[in-house]
């Protein structure tokens, strides 16, 4: 097995194009790929990457900055305005939930947003389990 590719890969569906579009941002708008299939444009994206990096390597250029770790830890330190911490916890609390499940659930959401393109963020209230009614 070869060693990691360590350069993040973006692949989208182009509605013009019929396909699927992957590119390398580190290596400039000239390093794209298509595809029937989201991981056939990746592969093919990967490959392109390879080939630009083995030519930098060859005429002795430098390497853009790696732009992907392989290793996640699931853990994030966030620093946040006092008032957002303030509000996001009256929200975890009136929800019946942990700080951490509020935003994990707010994240969720927002990503969700963005890639189906659907609604507005205020449509997109947390979905949280909440207490049942006294």
């Amino acid at each position: 097995m070869g060693e990691p590719f360590r350069y993040r890969i973006v692949t989208e569906w182009s509605d013009d194009d019929g396909v699927f579009v992957a590119r390398v941002p580190a290596l400039g708008p000239g390093c794209m790929a298509h595809g029937k299939t989201e991981g056939e444009a990746t592969k093919e994206a990967r490959a392109a990457a390879a080939l630009m990096l083995d030519v930098l390597r060859e005429d002795r250029k430098a390497l853009p900055p790696e732009d992907a770790s392989p290793d996640y830890s699931g853990q994030l330190r966030l620093r946040l305005p006092k008032t957002l911490h303030e509000r996001i916890s009256q929200m975890a609390t009136a929800e019946g939930v942990s700080l951490n499940t509020m935003l994990l659930t707010l994240i969720a959401d927002g990503h969700g947003w963005r890639s189906a393109g659907g609604g507005t963020p205020s449509e997109n209230k947390p979905k949280a389990k909440r207490k049942a009614a006294a």
